[in-house]
């Protein structure tokens, strides 16, 4: 299965001068875990509801003062959108990440991948997988 097929896509991104203030307000009006932000139309970071508790509130820093640039996570982790979702689990255990920016062939924000996605598609992937030895073991 490719990650496109599980992705949510439009994700929200920002600017990397946009306030930490304003990132926080779309979190939760968007009732999201994370704001990717892009320069240009390319990933450069990414702001998590964790980098919120642990570089702005448990410092007690001002989130208006503050910007995207200066709270994000960077590098961002980005994975192809026509990648299958097995290579994602891989890549995303290997870096210790929860969430995979994808992006398209042009390196611009196609989608995110969290690991809720991959949860909520279980099954779904199951059936795939079930299907394709079904078909495997009918051809041997």
């Amino acid at each position: 299965m490719r990650v496109s097929e599980v992705m949510v896509k439009e994700p929200t991104v920002v600017r990397l001068d946009t306030s930490v203030k304003k990132v926080a307000e779309l979190m939760r009006e968007r009732s999201i875990g994370s704001v990717i932000i892009v320069e240009g139309e390319r990933p450069v970071g990414i702001i998590t509801e964790r980098d919120l508790v642990h570089r702005v509130l448990a410092l007690g820093r001002d989130p208006a003062s503050l910007r995207a640039k200066d709270v994000c996570s960077m590098p961002v982790v980005a994975f192809s959108e026509m990648g299958y979702v097995e290579d994602a689990c891989d890549t995303m255990k290997e870096y210790g990440v929860r969430r995979l920016v994808v992006v398209d062939g042009r390196d611009r924000v196609a989608g995110i991948l969290t690991t809720d996605d991959l949860v909520y598609n279980l099954r779904s992937m199951s059936e795939e997988l079930a299907v394709k030895f079904l078909i495997a073991r009918r051809r041997s």
